[in-house]
């Protein structure tokens, strides 16, 4: 038995300090769309659209989290959570090009506020939680490329190009419910779900030239782009009071 016998959640955790580290799995998707576009690629005499849309889905690659978490009462508690997540998205055509971003990582500066119910089992070694998370995201920062079709009444053939986002910052609210089992004393395994979607969306505009010598679409094109993250997260991880 894990921690040894008789082990148990004390009376009363009111005052007791938790730090704590976590990992795990995610399924998230962007809604990605340009709007507001100028030059070449924005002309639909040359099939091009000043405005785009799609969804991709954000693959997780790796994330870890780290928190502290202080006990207003036995049953309430209040915390930040440092979190470092790198994802990599699947290719995306929100215009008549592919779009493939590399791997990228984002981080999220979270405080969370939660109700851990009293121990349900008779041994009293597991409380269950539920919470919510409001979160900062400072930047989003990936590079990638656009991959355009060949445009044949042009005489122009297939081509790619580099592409860099510099997204701007973003707030994001989360719902989490999970349960905390004692292993030993002082020390948790805590396994949580949680519902997170972006409050507003991360902005960067965008400049585009894929056929610098193909007049006439050789002039730069902009589009004022946006992404929109939402998704449901599964974690693990080992805590400790003090």
């Amino acid at each position: 038995m894990l921690g040894g016998e008789g082990v148990k959640w004390p009376e009363d955790m009111t005052g007791k300090n938790i730090v704590g580290i976590s990992s795990g799995w995610a399924f998230v998707e962007a809604d990605v769309d340009l709007s507001n576009g100028t030059g070449p690629l924005s002309d639909p005499i040359f099939g091009g659209s000043d405005v785009g849309s799609s969804t991709t889905d954000l693959d997780p690659v790796f994330g870890i989290g780290l928190k502290y978490q202080r006990y207003l009462t036995n049953n309430w508690m209040v915390g930040v959570i440092l979190e470092h997540r790198i994802f990599d998205p699947e290719a995306t055509r929100p215009l008549g090009a592919d779009v493939d971003i590399d791997d990228f990582g984002t981080n999220h500066i979270i405080l969370d506020a939660r109700y851990q119910f009293d121990p349900i089992d008779k041994a009293e070694r597991f409380r269950p939680f539920v919470g919510v998370q409001f979160g900062y995201v400072p930047e989003v920062s990936a590079d990638g490329e656009t991959r355009y079709d060949a445009i044949g009444p042009l005489g122009i053939g297939a081509t790619t190009e580099e592409l860099s986002l510099e997204g701007d910052s973003f707030f994001t609210l989360g719902f989490v419910a999970g349960g905390s089992y004692l292993l030993r004393e002082s020390m948790t395994l805590d396994l949580g779900i949680f519902y997170e979607y972006a409050l507003d969306p991360t902005e960067d505009q965008l400049t585009l030239q894929p056929y610098p010598n193909n007049p006439p679409l050789n002039g730069a094109s902009t589009f004022d782009g946006e992404l929109l993250e939402s998704g449901i997260y599964l974690s693990a991880g080992l805590s400790w009071a003090f």
